[in-house]
């Protein structure tokens, strides 16, 4: 299971993971047990990267099973293979969730939002016995418990920015009363959001109104001024842009006016747009209409295409009114069987 002194690293290497596959497959043959452990100890880096260059010599199961007595250099191999593909190492991702948490917790987060091949639930508890609150957030909200993730961000995370944010990325109105109603019950965390909700797309009178008269909060006379200038100057640019949306509309019906009063040229090359056949030149000219989009038709064309249209809608109406007529025949026939039947009960009755 050593190293050979006298070959390059990368042979000897390559030659250890065959020695792997032989062993492998001879369960009594234990001679290079752990030899993968031993080349990560010698250079972690290089072997490494000798070991994504032959996957295809063995198993990622053989790999891990190897280094399952250290679980940092297991980190290092599964984090490793994640980072060149996220998939070929499924099987362990909820290993992983255990591994980043203990060696690499700033890296965690971003595992868990590349992965789908973990056990929510499991993560969730790890990550609450480690206090990870920023990847609890994420976890509650991906198992559609948004409003238990937004008590992480106020009550561990007492961020009060991102949770505006989180609320308005739900786009839950709920999310928005929790928000309320929990800021209500901190002073300093409601003075924190009143003095952010100027940047965002909060219901601030609802904010406002809902602050108890004896509630001190500090400089509440210049945040609920700001929070006024921002809406201000949010409906300033909304005018804005709703007069440059009217000034392009205009000129938008200018340009089409325009267009539809220009001239429209009719030569030899013009074809009805409902028989297909030239307008002009033919044997027996005859009148041309010419419609507001441009398209050209022979008036015999144009009548019939009309006279077609009438019959279809006046076929319509007769089908409606035929309709309408089996329908009240069938109620009045309806209503009649109901009052012999009734007259029928009531002669029963009396004999």
């Amino acid at each position: 299971g050593a190293v050979h002194p006298s070959l390059p690293w990368g042979t000897t290497m390559v030659m250890m993971i065959d020695q792997l596959m032989i062993d492998h497959h001879h369960d009594d043959d234990a001679r290079n047990e752990g030899c993968v452990q031993q080349m990560m100890e010698l250079d972690v880096g290089r072997t490494l990267e000798l070991l994504l260059e032959n996957l295809h010599r063995f198993t990622i199961r053989e790999v891990a099973e190897q280094l399952g007595d250290t679980p940092k250099l297991l980190h290092r191999f599964l984090h490793t293979l994640f980072e060149k593909d996220p998939h070929l190492g499924a099987e362990y991702h909820n290993k992983q969730v255990e591994l980043y948490a203990q060696y690499e917790p700033v890296l965690l987060l971003n595992f868990l939002r590349s992965s789908n091949f973990y056990d929510l639930e499991e993560a969730l508890k790890l990550c609450k016995t480690r206090k990870l609150y920023n990847e609890m957030v994420f976890i509650l909200n991906r198992m559609g418990s948004a409003s238990d993730a937004l008590m992480i961000i106020i009550y561990k995370l007492q961020d009060v920015k991102r949770a505006i944010e989180f609320v308005e990325s739900s786009n839950d109105d709920e999310l928005w009363e929790v928000l309320i109603k929990h800021s209500l019950e901190s002073k300093l965390f409601l003075s924190d959001l009143l003095g952010h909700v100027g940047d965002h797309y909060v219901d601030s009178l609802k904010l406002v109104t809902q602050i108890p008269e004896e509630k001190e909060i500090p400089n509440l006379k210049q945040k609920i001024i700001n929070i006024f200038t921002d809406q201000q100057l949010q409906i300033s640019v909304q005018e804005g842009c709703v007069g440059i949306l009217e000034s392009d509309c205009a000129k938008l019906h200018a340009s089409l006016v325009k267009k539809s009063r220009g001239a429209i040229s009719v030569d030899t090359f013009t074809q009805c747009s409902l028989c297909g056949r030239y307008v002009v030149g033919t044997l027996r000219p005859e009148a041309v209409y010419v419609y507001t989009d441009r398209r050209v038709a022979h008036r015999s064309c144009f009548q019939k295409n009309e006279a077609s249209k009438l019959a279809i809608e006046r076929k319509a109406r007769e089908d409606a009114a035929a309709a309408a007529k089996t329908a009240a025949l069938e109620a009045d026939a309806e209503d009649r069987s109901r009052r012999e039947e009734r007259r029928r009960r009531i002669g029963n009755a009396n004999y």
